[in-house]
């Protein structure tokens, strides 16, 4: 299958996936299949919003906004291809910070929410023609760190933000660490 993301711009970007049957809410893929030791650093500026398309591209959006608020969305090209997208992003505070006041954003009875391990969380989504999401707060200017699976497989590609005035569709290493602006 290919999935393709479509921004409000003319922005498109193709990559293969496959489909695998969640069931539980447990890890798909264990971090050393697809991670680094060594993960990136970006930055992820503040208050800056990504146009999304439900239902018209694959993609996890993160955004933060200003007193430590994050959100983090996710979309799915199901218009094009008649299939959802099973998202498995793990989130963990750096910095010695925590993770706070998860809460969901239009998420329906199979997408859970849940702490993991020690200060991270999961997200679980099966993402169609909608959006899903989570909002969360860490420290003011506190960074994370962000391990995205899209579909049983890393999903570099598929990860977006807005860092240094520019869309960065792509990220380098999974996990990723974001790093707010001014910090």
């Amino acid at each position: 299958m290919r999935r393709a993301l479509l921004l409000g711009v003319p922005f498109i970007l193709l990559a293969s996936a496959c489909s695998y049957d969640n069931g539980d809410a447990n890890r798909i893929l264990t971090p050393s299949e697809c991670s680094t030791n060594d993960p990136a650093r970006s930055t992820i500026d503040v208050d800056r919003q990504i146009e999304i398309d439900a239902g018209q591209g694959a993609g996890a959006f993160i955004e933060y906004s200003a007193g430590g608020h994050w959100q983090l969305r996710t979309t799915c090209d199901t218009a094009k291809t008649n299939q959802s997208c099973q998202f498995d992003i793990l989130i963990t505070p750096q910095d010695n910070s925590s993770i706070s006041n998860v809460l969901p954003s239009d998420l329906e009875p199979e997408d859970t929410v849940q702490p993991f391990e020690t200060a991270s969380y999961q997200f679980l989504a099966t993402t169609s023609s909608d959006i899903d999401g989570i909002t969360f707060d860490s420290d003011p200017g506190a960074a994370i760190s962000v391990d995205v699976f899209l579909d049983g497989t890393c999903a570099e590609p598929f990860v977006f933000w807005i860092g240094d005035g520019a869309l960065h569709p792509g990220e380098p290493t999974n996990p990723l660490i974001l790093v707010p602006s001014g910090s």
